[in-house]
Order: structure tokens, then sequence, then C-alpha cells
């Protein structure tokens, strides 16, 4: 099985399944991979594409600000190990080898990668400014620890950089798309565009618009989820 399958999976994913934190301002726990979500949830959907197509996959996580939050795949393909970095909220279209650097364009966006002492470091340049993005332990970790860990997301007392608004990022043609709060950044080879006005109460319309995504199905997985857990908390007190 070759780097350019995994990767091929990889692009299909960031074009098909968003990364959104609507799960987490709803306080709901996801029972299906379909809708996408954050780091973890879209984790899940790629291990289990990965596998399907025959890769040797296995989880992995990573640093971010020095915490291991961060969900990502390993993968081993011809004697080599890599890592799949779906969950990200920014387009990382490219497996990062674990023995050599890489550097990349997408989207008018740059990654690069330094590896040193068993550490892969991953920067992101965007809008002229790089930062670091995360730290990647290259010798592999416990499947076992990390499922715990995605099981305890939401209960951990985790503040992520996104608990308090709206996320929701996608591939769009040739174009990536990032929607902050009500504000949508528009990343691509041809240059940098922001709209700053999106209504909050209407946010279906804009994300159709914008991104050609019908997120209804998912609100109603949402609205689902959480009136059967109402109905639970009920029976448990009539009890």
């Amino acid at each position: 099985m070759t780097v350019q399958l995994a990767q091929q999976i990889l692009f299909d994913k960031f074009q098909r399944e968003p990364f959104h934190n609507l799960y987490l301002l709803n306080d709901v726990q996801p029972t299906t991979k379909k809708y996408g979500g954050t780091c973890s949830d879209k984790t899940l959907s790629y291990l289990e594409a990965a596998k399907s197509a025959g890769l040797d996959a296995h989880l992995h996580s990573a640093r971010i600000g020095g915490k291991e939050i961060h969900r990502l795949v390993r993968l081993e393909i011809d004697n080599q190990r890599y890592f799949a970095d779906i969950g990200n909220g920014w387009p990382s279209i490219y497996l990062f080898p674990a023995s050599t650097p890489i550097e990349y364009e997408c989207f008018g966006m740059a990654y690069r990668t330094q590896i040193s002492d068993g550490v892969i470091t991953v920067y992101h340049r965007k809008n002229g400014v790089e930062k670091q993005q995360m730290e990647i332990d290259i010798t592999e970790k416990s499947d076992t620890e990390i499922r715990q860990s995605i099981a305890n997301r939401f209960s951990a007392n985790i503040t992520y950089p996104f608990s308090n608004q709206l996320r929701f990022s996608m591939i769009v043609g040739q174009r990536f798309l990032f929607i902050r709060d009500t504000r949508l950044e528009i990343y691509s080879d041809a240059g940098y565009e922001e709209l700053s006005s999106l209504n909050k109460s209407d946010i279906n319309t804009d994300i159709m618009t914008y991104f050609r995504y019908d997120i209804s199905p998912l609100e109603s997985f949402i609205v689902n989820k959480k009136s059967a857990h109402k109905q639970r908390i009920a029976l448990s007190h009539d009890q």
C-alpha cells in the first residue's frame, strides 16, 4: 500500500467531512463518524477508512501548547512511519514522515516539519505568519489510552481553543474555508479573503452557500441525541 493512497483518503476526508465543534458546543457525544467533528471524530473516521483500504494504521496523539490534546493517525508504509493529521482544522493534506523533514504549500498556506530527538515539530504559515502547530512523538503510543482519552474528552476539564465559539472548516473546490464565530476566512493560491458578517441565527444557509454542505442532518443528529439524553435523565429521576 502506498503513501499516495493514504494521502488520497486524507484529501477526500478534508473535502467531505468538516472540522467543526458543534458536538462540543452542544455537549453531545457523537456515535457516528459521518458528520465530521473535532480531531478525535475525524481521526477515528480516517483510521477506519485507512484500515478498510488495507493500510497499517493506528491511533496516535500530539502536543499542542505542551498539552497532549490532539489526535492523529500513525501509518506504517514500506517499513517507514508516517502521520496523518486529518483532525486538524487546517488542511494538512500530506503525510508527515518520521524520517525526513518536509515542506509544502497549499491554499496559500505552508507547512514544514523539523525532526529532532524523536519528535516531529510541525509549523504552519498563513497570511505571512508562521506558528508552531504541534509536536509529534515518533514512538508509538497506546491505542487503548488514546481511545480512553477520546471517550473522556468532553468531561476531562479540558479547555480547547474553540470551546466557546463556532468553528467549521473544509476544502471546497480550490479553496479552504474556515468559519470562526461570525467570520469566514477563505484561503487559496490566489490570495486571502474574509467575510465578517455571518448570521449566527442562519448559519445553515451560510454553510450551504459557501461550503456547499447541508448541515441539517448533523443538526438533527444533535437534537435527537440531546432529546434522548433528557429522556434518560427523566427516567432515572422517576426510578
